[in-house]
């Protein structure tokens, strides 16, 4: 089981996603604030982060920066959930400072979130190393 950090304020957003990875696989933690977050990711080193950028306190591109000062943390994907009327230069700098991926919160629906987010998973997972029993099969081909 998969562990996913989910960071965000919004309680309604929170329930629904979390039951739905849940669902699928994921062992879900919920953290309220962008301190409460960044305190639980240092902690536990989750697979997967997912950080919406409105939160009270420190905003999510805060919480983003710091998160890639820790360096066990520096691989794991995080998943930005943004409203679409955010400022691109914003998106950009997310992107610059490591996001994964970003999930428009606004106008997404649930189960696309959740497929969206199991596919950023799938692709941030470091590939397996070639055994010599498959580096053979392809040498003899």
């Amino acid at each position: 089981m998969q562990r996913l950090l989910l960071i965000t304020a919004d309680a309604v957003l929170a329930c629904a996603l979390g039951a739905r990875l849940s669902k699928t696989g994921y062992q879900v933690e919920h953290c309220t604030t962008g301190r409460a977050g960044l305190a639980r990711a240092r902690q536990q080193a989750p697979e997967l982060i997912v950080l919406d950028l409105m939160l009270p306190g420190i905003n999510g591109l805060m919480v983003l920066k710091s998160l890639r000062d820790v360096p066990w943390l520096l691989k794991v994907p995080v998943v930005l959930l943004i409203e679409r009327t955010l400022e691109r230069e914003t998106l950009k700098e997310c992107l610059f400072w490591g996001a994964a991926g970003y999930l428009e919160k606004d106008v997404c629906p649930i189960q696309e979130m959740v497929s969206g987010l199991e596919t950023i998973a799938r692709l941030s997972r470091p590939s397996e190393p070639a055994t010599a029993s498959s580096l053979s099969a392809s040498a003899q081909s």
